[in-house]
């Protein structure tokens, strides 16, 4: 059986998971086509791909899982979520992961150890996960930064911190760096219990995640530097493979971690 897919997104991540598609790298996935976010004028629509598709995959943003996901699951096809940061809005997630009849799945993105902590959180208690996670002052400049912020950030000679808090703190004032922090919250099954350390660096080759998970059946220890995607500066080269890993799993668990 083929499991066909379609794309929402063509750009840095949606262009790669195609690319890699087309090249036969999942064994059991067909692509059907690529909605270009942002341009339902052309190319492959909305509702061809859900005429055609099995799984739709977003590759567009937090804006697109708001604007498609829910006409994705609740016409029972099966959403697969790049943009993990979309689901700090309560009612979305609500919508996504117990409405239906569609199933909403997540890609691990560019950062690991989610599978032990959604263990600990099953057979055990999670006590506490702080991230720290660095980047380049540029990456992290705000449309509601003021001049003197904006300069002060992009001047600074050692490592900034500007921002330590939870989810709903980071999702306002950092909105593109939340998919790390949210796909954190979602493995614990608890929102209250992780902390997101935010640090402008000016030495910050790449963008790295810190991960510390407390737990009842353990302490986890997680340390992820990702390359930066050739295409876009602000997106992981890790995301489009795990895309892929994610969609040949479905297609065939068989010799899969699960």
């Amino acid at each position: 059986m083929v499991l066909t897919v379609a794309l929402i997104g063509s750009g840095a991540i949606g262009s790669r998971v195609a690319e890699l598609l087309d090249a036969g790298t999942a064994p059991g996935v067909k692509l059907t086509g690529v909605v270009p976010h942002g341009d339902a004028g052309t190319g492959f629509s909305f509702e061809e791909a859900m005429d055609l598709a099995d799984v739709v995959v977003e590759c567009a943003g937090v804006g697109a899982v708001a604007e498609f996901g829910p006409r994705i699951v609740s016409a029972g096809k099966d959403l697969l979520v790049t943009s993990v940061g979309a689901l700090c809005e309560a009612s979305l997630r609500k919508t996504l992961l117990d409405g239906g009849p569609g199933r909403t799945f997540l890609t691990t993105g560019a950062l690991g150890g989610l599978d032990a902590i959604t263990a600990a959180s099953a057979g055990g208690t999670i006590h506490r996960i702080t991230v720290e996670s660095r980047k380049l002052p540029a990456a992290l400049v705000q449309p509601w930064m003021d001049g003197e912020a904006k300069d002060g950030i992009l001047a600074a000679t050692r490592p900034v911190e500007l921002l330590r808090g939870g989810p709903a703190e980071l999702i306002r004032a950092f909105p593109k760096s939340t998919n790390v922090v949210s796909a954190l919250a979602l493995a614990a099954g608890n929102w209250e219990v992780v902390e997101a350390v935010l640090i402008a660096d000016p030495a910050a080759k790449q963008t790295s995640h810190h991960v510390v998970a407390e737990t009842s059946l353990g302490t986890f220890d997680i340390h992820v530097t990702n390359h930066a995607s050739p295409d876009n500066p602000a997106s992981s080269a890790l995301v489009p493979h795990a895309v892929v890993r994610g969609l040949r799993t479905l297609a065939n668990a068989n010799g899969s971690f699960i």
